[in-house]
């Protein structure tokens, strides 16, 4: 009796061991997503590396004696070791590391100090300031750029004057107008929500009950903020220092419409000079060091990750920490932050809206306001004299927008869908090396900078390779190109949903029967659905407002909005441009409202905050 009454005990263990033994489809979809991932990361890189010792056919006229496919090391000797050297390769590398240095320090102090102030002090309408802080972000990140031409520019340079000219009378110089320092100043009001977004987490989720019994030991504020509240956002701190800086290393936009004017290049305008410039070799080249510097960061961000984790203990819900009072700062201190996130977020965009509606640049009198660039017919003879209608009614542009919405939607389905899975397989197979092998594949495109990015799917999809048909010209390259690229963002928010859900619930319906299918219908995906829509937001933002991933991929039959403006831009016609640009603004910050409205959607569990 006791015997059947022990085998009778046994067996539901028994047939939970055999659950999770056996019901574990998550393995076959870290295969496949392994699988794919090797061929949409790994293989183009290994492709682009052996680019860059082939002669091209347009190459075959710089290097003496050579035919199209033949080996060479022209390439490598011309960017390292050649006379032109200096200006090819080094100058640029060191311009993108000022900016990017640059920009990620200013970023990092603006959005520090601001995400203490919100978390930490009795500042007010914390709210209000926490929506208004990411806007930013949300913008494309040349959107300021264009802002800051608008303002800036000079007749020497911009051949026209700027509102700041135009109001005050005096002509900005041209280093001001142009250059190193509006690129760094422009970047960093773009990036500088990012470091307020994690670094706020971070701050909020620290026990407050460990500045509590610092305090009762005798600890003054300055010890606790010294010895306990630092080395606690240390970690994260440093993390996103490094990420920003890998943001700016592949940002085109920007150094595009402010730096080259005035012959300032960086390494992402040098590769799609030599790529557009049939110097493919030397292009692939450049791409080739600025992702190996971006897997350099993505290492050095593992180690801080990893250093992070010995703190994740003491993340609680125990009560929050004490707010330092302001005291008699606290209106003046609101009243600057008011005026700075307004000067970033609000100035850009009226500013935007108000060039789209001069008929003739740089007279910004209101007897010059006009609709002629947004409802006006083609004419050689008013304003600009284009050839082009206004926007809105101008097939061209209605197309790109059209492509602009369709390439963010479709992209933003596939990452959310992916996304999910990774983050289910990555948790529940975590511990084996497959899980840590697919976190990190679908987490290294984030760290690739953008145009390089691109670059290497253009090597990948140029031609046709086995049984996969070039892609070149077709739509589908960008879908692929910014699905993969923005996969981190989904994948991160998968990661982060998946590990606050155990494999109880999932284990109880698999021993009544349920397939996987509906486990993930009815269990996981409700769980995550927060997580989820967060995962779509991004993705569909970062395609809408995405320039330096597709500029190299687009093709008149496949235009979208932000690569159209380019070519505006090069003509002068900044109008357009800017029209352009806040039609994408607009669309952008509508789709957030409404999802965040709606969904409940967080932009910070998206980028891992």
């Amino acid at each position: 009796m006791r015997q059947r009454e022990g085998n009778q005990i046994m067996n539901p263990m028994k047939s939970l061991g055999m659950v999770r033994r056996h019901a574990r489809p998550e393995k076959i979809l870290t295969i496949i997503f392994i699988a794919i991932l090797i061929y949409l990361v790994l293989v183009p890189l290994i492709i682009m590396v052996q680019e860059t010792f082939i002669v091209h056919p347009m190459e075959r006229f710089q290097i003496p004696g050579s035919l199209p496919g033949d080996l060479t090391l022209s390439h490598w000797k011309r960017t390292f070791a050649d006379s032109s050297a200096y200006s090819f390769f080094y100058r640029p590398l060191l311009n993108t590391l000022i900016i990017s240095t640059s920009l990620a320090v200013l970023s990092l102090v603006i959005g520090g100090a601001l995400a203490w102030l919100v978390v930490r002090t009795d500042l007010p309408y914390k709210k209000f300031i926490s929506n208004l802080a990411i806007v930013p972000y949300i913008m494309p990140s040349w959107a300021m750029s264009l802002a800051w031409i608008t303002l800036f520019k000079n007749p020497r340079i911009g051949g026209s004057q700027g509102l700041f000219q135009y109001v005050t009378g005096i002509s900005p110089p041209n280093w001001f107008s142009y250059g190193m320092l509006p690129i760094i100043i422009t970047l960093s009001l773009h990036y500088f929500p990012f470091g307020f977004m994690l670094i706020a987490n971070a701050l909020r989720n620290i026990d407050s009950q460990l500045e509590e019994s610092a305090q009762l030991l005798g600890a003054t504020r300055w010890q606790t903020l010294r010895r306990v509240v630092f080395p606690i956002v240390t970690p994260v701190v440093f993390s996103t220092f490094l990420l920003t800086f890998s943001r700016g290393l592949g940002t085109f936009g920007t150094p595009s419409f402010l730096g080259g004017p005035v012959r300032t290049y960086v390494l992402s305008t040098m590769l799609h000079a030599n790529l557009v410039g049939q110097r493919p070799g030397i292009g692939y080249l450049v791409a080739f060091m600025m992702i190996l510097m971006g897997v350099l960061i993505l290492f050095m961000d593992h180690k801080l990750l990893g250093a992070r984790k010995s703190f994740v203990t003491i993340s609680g819900k125990s009560g929050k920490s004490e707010l330092t009072k302001l005291g008699r700062f606290r209106w003046p201190v609101t009243i600057l932050v008011l005026l700075f996130l307004f000067s970033s977020t609000v100035v850009p965009f009226v500013v935007l809206a108000l060039d789209s509606l001069m008929l003739v640049p740089g007279d910004y009198s209101l007897s010059n306001l006009s609709l002629h660039y947004w409802i006006g017919p083609a004419s050689q003879t008013i304003g600009l004299g284009s050839s082009e209608p206004g926007i809105l009614r101008n097939p061209a542009i209605l197309g790109a927008l059209g492509n602009s919405l369709k390439l963010g939607l479709i992209t933003a389905v596939i990452c959310g869908i992916a996304g999910m899975l990774i983050g289910y397989t990555v948790v529940r197979t975590r511990g084996t090396v497959y899980s840590k092998l697919l976190d990190q594949l679908a987490f290294l495109p984030y760290l690739m900078p953008s145009i390089a990015f691109g670059s290497i799917f253009l090597a990948l999809f140029a031609v046709k390779r086995g049984p996969i048909p070039s892609l070149y010209g077709t739509f589908t390259l960008l879908v692929v190109a910014c699905s993969v690229k923005y996969l981190p963002f989904a994948s991160r928010a998968g990661i982060s949903a998946m590990m606050q859900i155990g494999p109880e619930l999932e284990e109880a319906a698999t021993m009544v029967g349920a397939p996987w299918s509906k486990r993930i219908r009815k269990i996981i995906l409700p769980l995550q659905k927060s997580a989820f829509f967060s995962g779509l937001l991004l993705p569909f933002i970062s395609a809408m407002r995405e320039l330096s991933l597709v500029v190299l991929l687009v093709t008149p039959g496949t235009q979208v909005a932000t690569a159209i403006t380019l070519r505006y831009t090069d003509r002068g016609w900044y109008p357009y441009t800017n029209a352009v640009m806040v039609l994408i603004v607009l669309a952008v910050l509508v789709t957030t409202a409404v999802s965040r409205r709606v969904l409940g959607t967080d932009l910070a569990k998206g980028i891992g905050g």
